[in-house]
């Protein structure tokens, strides 16, 4: 209750310092944007004649206050005088015809540049305290991560927060790389957008390497595994990420040749129904791949991670076992590397471990996995009385399930590990986090060839157990890009 408490209070000072912010924003441009210095190219000529604002027109929303010269640059000081929309149109010596700028007033008379939403005086603060906001966020962030990781690893909010704390900081880098730039709050928006499709471009030339080099193992794996759809999940996930990743610009040039629908009228519906599409791409594309990427890395971490020497039993996941009963290469491996960490614990504290080998009877195998492991572990000299068998699960979640159903009546308080092979270890875990059980799992070795097919089948199942999750994110990434381009469609559209 204490940790569900703590994160709510997190969440919601987060939340609250991001409202504060933006109050403390409005406060501040309110207070200072009532003038705007706008700047102009003047080419090689002086300023001739000043056509609008034109100071004995009451009816004017802007007033010039003040006009100079700096090098090639006219600089114009415009002071509100009243809500509406207003222009500064000024001729210059050799120019071709005038040049106007747009201008808005708002109600508390803030002066916006080019669209309502626009650059005004005061945003340059603005944009760093959004990078000091972003800034707090990422920090925070990896504290939640460092902090999850030590009290359970095996928690799918650790790849959430891997893939929000790659987003921030690309957010971050791009943000700090153009706070000097001139913008507003459509702008800072559309850097946003900018800094996913940015990731996505810097990440494709890897996602095509990986779709390569998972294809070739895959064709290791057909010749030495036989050719089924199963055996092909790497190169189908390598090639779609890829195409995913494209889909953004495949969108964006079909609707800018398509018949049905005009995206190049500046205010026309089209434009940003283009924008809508284009931006919920692309933030899927990216979605995706933070989780790929997350996925890999707390997976990476689970197969690595040797438990505490300080385990009572230590579970030996089942899998298919020969005709006559024999263990396969694999199944082995899980027995040998449960063998190998009794003999680290032994080592370490002189603690003996017991033996949880788990799996039920198939229907073409002549005994139960947990039995024929139980026959190759007295095969390597482990004594009888530490052996204690579950033959009765038939999946994953029934193998963690039920093993420490009868550890847990033989010693309540027993700390348990599990073995397993090293791509199968996250979601293990996972599976025994999600029903209450505490554990550490160690991670076999594998051939190369086929852990990377068997670990896309794990991100498969992962990401299919987590689908509610996913299907609320996107969901929200649907409706933040619609907000966005509601509010660049009032900006440029309507209000304008």
């Amino acid at each position: 209750m204490k940790s569900r408490i703590g994160k709510i209070s997190t969440t919601v000072w987060m939340l609250l310092l991001g409202v504060l912010f933006v109050i403390a924003g409005y406060i501040y441009i309110s207070c200072v944007g009532d003038e705007y210095v706008y700047r102009a190219l003047c080419m090689d000529g002086d300023i001739l004649e000043i056509i609008e604002p034109d100071p004995a027109n009451e009816d004017e929303c802007i007033e010039l206050v003040e006009m100079r010269k700096e090098g090639d640059t006219a600089v114009f000081r415009l002071r509100s005088r009243k809500p509406g929309k207003g222009f500064l149109t000024f001729d210059v010596v050799d120019g071709v015809g005038s040049s106007i700028a747009v201008f808005f007033v708002h109600r508390n008379g803030v002066i916006t540049w080019d669209d309502y939403f626009g650059d005004c005086t005061g945003m340059p603060v603005i944009h760093i305290g959004f990078s000091i906001y972003i800034a707090l966020l990422l920090a925070v962030l990896i504290v939640k991560l460092r902090r999850s990781l030590r009290k359970c690893l095996y928690q799918y909010r650790n790849i959430l927060y891997f893939g929000v704390i790659v987003f921030l900081a690309n957010l971050l880098l791009v943000e700090l790389l153009s706070v000097s730039s001139n913008g507003g709050v459509i702008e800072m928006l559309r850097r946003l957008v900018g800094a996913v499709k940015w990731f996505i471009m810097a990440t494709f030339p890897v996602i095509i390497l990986v779709t390569i080099m998972v294809t070739v193992s895959n064709i290791q794996l057909i010749r030495k595994e036989g050719r089924t759809w199963r055996n092909m999940l790497a190169c189908m996930l390598g090639i779609f990420v890829g195409a995913f990743s494209l889909l953004p610009n495949v969108v964006e040039n079909y609707l800018d040749k398509a018949q049905w629908i005009d995206t190049h009228r500046y205010t026309g519906i089209g434009r940003f129904v283009s924008d809508f599409l284009v931006n919920t791409s692309t933030a899927l594309a990216f979605y995706l791949e933070c989780i790929l990427l997350g996925t890999i890395i707390v997976s990476t971490m689970a197969a690595r991670r040797i438990p505490k020497f300080n385990k009572d039993y230590i579970i030996i996941h089942g899998s298919q076992i020969r005709k006559d009963g024999s263990l396969t290469k694999l199944l082995q491996m899980r027995a040998d590397r449960a063998i190998e960490f009794a003999g680290m614990q032994k080592t370490a504290n002189d603690k003996d471990i017991i033996f949880v080998p788990s799996g039920g009877k198939g229907s073409d195998e002549v005994v139960s996995e947990g039995e024929a492991i139980r026959n190759y572990l007295v095969s390597q000299d482990i004594p009888e009385d530490r052996i204690l068998v579950e033959d009765q699960s038939v999946n994953t979640e029934e193998n963690i399930l039920n093993a420490v159903q009868l550890i847990r009546e033989r010693d309540p308080e027993a700390k348990i590990a599990f073995s397993t092979t090293n791509y199968h270890v996250f979601r293990t875990g996972m599976i025994a986090t999600s029903n209450g059980v505490e554990v550490e799992g160690i991670g076999s070795r594998t051939k190369r060839y086929f852990w990377i097919n068997a670990f896309v089948r794990e991100f498969i199942a992962t990401i299919y157990s987590e689908r509610k999750r996913h299907a609320l994110v996107l969901g929200m990434i649907v409706l933040l890009s619609a907000a966005i381009t509601i509010m660049t469609y009032i900006s440029n559209a309507v209000l304008s």
